[in-house]
Protein backbone atom coordinates (compact mmCIF):
# COMPACT_ATOMS: atom_id res chain seq x y z
CA UNK A 1 0.00 0.00 0.00
CA UNK A 2 1.13 3.55 -0.62
CA UNK A 3 1.72 5.96 2.26
CA UNK A 4 -1.60 7.75 1.77
CA UNK A 5 -3.60 4.53 1.97
CA UNK A 6 -1.73 3.44 5.11
CA UNK A 7 -2.37 6.86 6.67
CA UNK A 8 -6.05 6.70 5.73
CA UNK A 9 -6.39 3.24 7.29
CA UNK A 10 -4.76 4.43 10.53
CA UNK A 11 -7.22 7.30 10.94
CA UNK A 12 -10.53 6.85 12.77
CA UNK A 13 -13.84 8.05 11.36
CA UNK A 14 -15.06 11.17 13.19
CA UNK A 15 -18.26 12.32 11.48
CA UNK A 16 -18.19 15.85 12.86
CA UNK A 17 -14.44 16.00 13.32
CA UNK A 18 -11.79 18.18 11.73
CA UNK A 19 -8.62 16.96 10.04
CA UNK A 20 -5.57 18.94 8.94
CA UNK A 21 -3.00 17.71 6.42
CA UNK A 22 0.30 19.60 6.83
CA UNK A 23 2.08 19.74 3.48
CA UNK A 24 -1.01 18.72 1.53
CA UNK A 25 0.43 19.27 -1.96
CA UNK A 26 -2.36 18.81 -4.50
CA UNK A 27 -4.73 17.66 -1.75
CA UNK A 28 -4.83 13.93 -2.54
CA UNK A 29 -4.90 12.80 1.10
CA UNK A 30 -7.38 15.54 2.04
CA UNK A 31 -9.80 14.30 -0.62
CA UNK A 32 -9.42 10.70 0.60
CA UNK A 33 -10.10 11.65 4.22
CA UNK A 34 -13.19 13.75 3.54
CA UNK A 35 -15.43 10.69 3.90
CA UNK A 36 -14.08 10.14 7.44
CA UNK A 37 -14.29 13.71 8.77
CA UNK A 38 -16.81 16.53 8.71
CA UNK A 39 -14.21 19.10 7.65
CA UNK A 40 -10.77 18.62 6.10
CA UNK A 41 -8.09 21.29 5.86
CA UNK A 42 -4.87 21.29 3.87
CA UNK A 43 -1.91 23.64 4.07
CA UNK A 44 1.16 23.78 1.86
CA UNK A 45 4.06 26.15 1.29
CA UNK A 46 3.45 26.06 -2.48
CA UNK A 47 0.87 28.56 -3.73
CA UNK A 48 0.65 26.68 -7.03
CA UNK A 49 -0.22 23.39 -5.36
CA UNK A 50 -2.74 25.00 -3.02
CA UNK A 51 -4.51 26.60 -5.98
CA UNK A 52 -4.52 23.25 -7.76
CA UNK A 53 -6.09 21.59 -4.71
CA UNK A 54 -8.77 24.29 -4.53
CA UNK A 55 -9.54 23.85 -8.22
CA UNK A 56 -9.85 20.09 -7.82
CA UNK A 57 -12.24 20.57 -4.89
CA UNK A 58 -14.45 22.80 -7.05
CA UNK A 59 -14.34 20.33 -9.94
CA UNK A 60 -15.33 17.48 -7.62
CA UNK A 61 -18.14 19.60 -6.08
CA UNK A 62 -16.90 18.66 -2.61
CA UNK A 63 -17.78 20.81 0.38
CA UNK A 64 -16.10 20.86 3.77
CA UNK A 65 -12.63 21.22 2.20
CA UNK A 66 -10.35 24.17 2.95
CA UNK A 67 -6.87 24.88 1.57
CA UNK A 68 -4.42 27.66 2.34
CA UNK A 69 -0.82 28.58 1.64
CA UNK A 70 1.28 28.30 4.80
CA UNK A 71 4.90 27.76 5.82
CA UNK A 72 4.80 25.24 8.67
CA UNK A 73 8.12 26.57 9.97
CA UNK A 74 6.37 29.85 10.78
CA UNK A 75 3.64 28.24 12.87
CA UNK A 76 0.22 26.78 12.09
CA UNK A 77 -2.53 29.42 11.74
CA UNK A 78 -5.16 27.69 13.87
CA UNK A 79 -6.41 28.07 17.42
CA UNK A 80 -5.52 25.68 20.24
CA UNK A 81 -7.30 22.29 20.32
CA UNK A 82 -8.99 22.90 16.96
CA UNK A 83 -8.41 19.56 15.20
CA UNK A 84 -9.32 15.96 15.93
CA UNK A 85 -6.53 14.63 13.71
CA UNK A 86 -3.44 15.94 11.92
CA UNK A 87 -1.43 14.22 9.20
CA UNK A 88 2.10 15.14 8.20
CA UNK A 89 3.37 13.06 5.28
CA UNK A 90 6.92 13.56 3.96
CA UNK A 91 7.22 16.98 5.59
CA UNK A 92 9.43 16.88 8.69
CA UNK A 93 12.55 16.07 6.65
CA UNK A 94 12.03 19.32 4.72
CA UNK A 95 11.33 21.85 7.48
CA UNK A 96 14.02 23.84 9.29
CA UNK A 97 12.84 23.03 12.82
CA UNK A 98 10.96 19.71 13.21
CA UNK A 99 10.50 20.08 17.01
CA UNK A 100 8.71 23.41 16.54
CA UNK A 101 6.41 21.94 13.88
CA UNK A 102 5.57 18.93 16.08
CA UNK A 103 4.91 21.24 19.04
CA UNK A 104 2.55 23.28 16.87
CA UNK A 105 0.70 20.11 15.85
CA UNK A 106 0.36 19.23 19.53
CA UNK A 107 -1.02 22.70 20.28
CA UNK A 108 -3.76 22.62 17.64
CA UNK A 109 -4.87 19.05 18.41
CA UNK A 110 -7.69 18.34 20.82
CA UNK A 111 -6.87 16.17 23.86
CA UNK A 112 -6.51 12.56 22.67
CA UNK A 113 -6.34 13.85 19.09
CA UNK A 114 -4.56 11.73 16.48
CA UNK A 115 -1.26 12.57 14.77
CA UNK A 116 -0.10 10.48 11.80
CA UNK A 117 3.44 11.33 10.69
CA UNK A 118 5.54 9.78 7.92
CA UNK A 119 9.24 10.24 7.12
CA UNK A 120 11.92 8.38 5.14
CA UNK A 121 13.85 5.90 7.29
CA UNK A 122 17.60 6.47 6.93
CA UNK A 123 18.26 3.24 8.87
CA UNK A 124 16.61 1.08 6.17
CA UNK A 125 18.88 -1.85 5.28
CA UNK A 126 19.76 -0.66 1.72
CA UNK A 127 20.69 2.76 3.12
CA UNK A 128 22.95 1.10 5.67
CA UNK A 129 24.72 -0.69 2.83
CA UNK A 130 25.19 2.62 1.00
CA UNK A 131 26.75 4.13 4.12
CA UNK A 132 28.99 1.08 4.51
CA UNK A 133 30.46 1.85 1.10
CA UNK A 134 30.85 5.54 1.87
CA UNK A 135 27.78 6.76 -0.04
CA UNK A 136 25.03 8.96 1.33
CA UNK A 137 21.56 7.35 1.33
CA UNK A 138 19.37 8.66 -1.48
CA UNK A 139 16.20 9.38 0.50
CA UNK A 140 15.10 12.31 -1.68
CA UNK A 141 16.20 14.30 -4.71
CA UNK A 142 19.84 13.53 -5.52
CA UNK A 143 22.31 15.90 -7.15
CA UNK A 144 26.07 15.31 -7.43
CA UNK A 145 25.77 12.21 -5.27
CA UNK A 146 24.05 13.81 -2.30
CA UNK A 147 20.50 14.28 -1.01
CA UNK A 148 20.06 18.05 -1.10
CA UNK A 149 16.27 18.16 -0.69
CA UNK A 150 16.13 16.79 2.85
CA UNK A 151 17.34 18.90 5.76
CA UNK A 152 16.97 16.14 8.36
CA UNK A 153 17.27 12.37 8.49
CA UNK A 154 15.17 10.18 10.75
CA UNK A 155 15.39 6.76 12.33
CA UNK A 156 12.58 5.13 14.29
CA UNK A 157 14.19 6.05 17.61
CA UNK A 158 14.76 9.68 16.61
CA UNK A 159 11.15 10.12 15.47
CA UNK A 160 9.73 8.40 18.55
CA UNK A 161 11.83 10.57 20.90
CA UNK A 162 10.71 13.71 19.06
CA UNK A 163 7.04 12.79 19.46
CA UNK A 164 7.38 11.79 23.11
CA UNK A 165 9.19 15.03 23.94
CA UNK A 166 6.28 17.01 22.49
CA UNK A 167 3.66 15.23 24.61
CA UNK A 168 2.52 12.45 22.28
CA UNK A 169 1.93 8.81 23.09
CA UNK A 170 2.95 6.28 20.43
CA UNK A 171 0.10 3.96 19.42
CA UNK A 172 1.42 2.20 16.31
CA UNK A 173 4.46 2.06 14.02
CA UNK A 174 3.70 1.16 10.41
CA UNK A 175 5.23 1.45 6.95
CA UNK A 176 4.13 1.58 3.32
CA UNK A 177 5.06 -0.35 0.20
CA UNK A 178 5.01 -3.98 -0.83
CA UNK A 179 4.89 -6.59 1.97
CA UNK A 180 4.40 -3.75 4.48
CA UNK A 181 2.83 -6.02 7.10
CA UNK A 182 5.88 -8.28 7.11
CA UNK A 183 8.31 -5.37 7.22
CA UNK A 184 6.48 -3.92 10.22
CA UNK A 185 7.99 -6.76 12.26
CA UNK A 186 11.28 -4.82 12.18
CA UNK A 187 10.50 -1.44 10.59
CA UNK A 188 13.72 0.28 11.66
CA UNK A 189 15.69 -2.15 9.46
CA UNK A 190 13.24 -3.40 6.83
CA UNK A 191 11.18 -0.33 5.92
CA UNK A 192 12.10 2.53 3.62
CA UNK A 193 9.74 4.81 5.49
CA UNK A 194 8.25 5.13 8.96
CA UNK A 195 4.60 5.92 9.64
CA UNK A 196 3.71 6.55 13.27
CA UNK A 197 0.25 6.90 14.77
CA UNK A 198 0.35 8.93 17.98
CA UNK A 199 -2.17 10.63 20.24
CA UNK A 200 -1.96 13.86 22.22
CA UNK A 201 -1.55 12.54 25.75
CA UNK A 202 -0.78 15.74 27.67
Amino acid sequence: MNRYQVTYDLLPSIERGRLLDVGCGDGDLVFMCREKFGECYGIDISEVRVERARRHALEKHMDGLYFCECDADEGLPFSDSFFDAVTCISVLEHVFNPPNVVNEVHRILKPNGFFIVQVPNVAWFPYRIQLLFGKLPETGGVYLGADWEHLHWFTKDVLVKLLLASGFQIKQVACSGIFAKYREIWPSLLSGDLIIKAIKSR
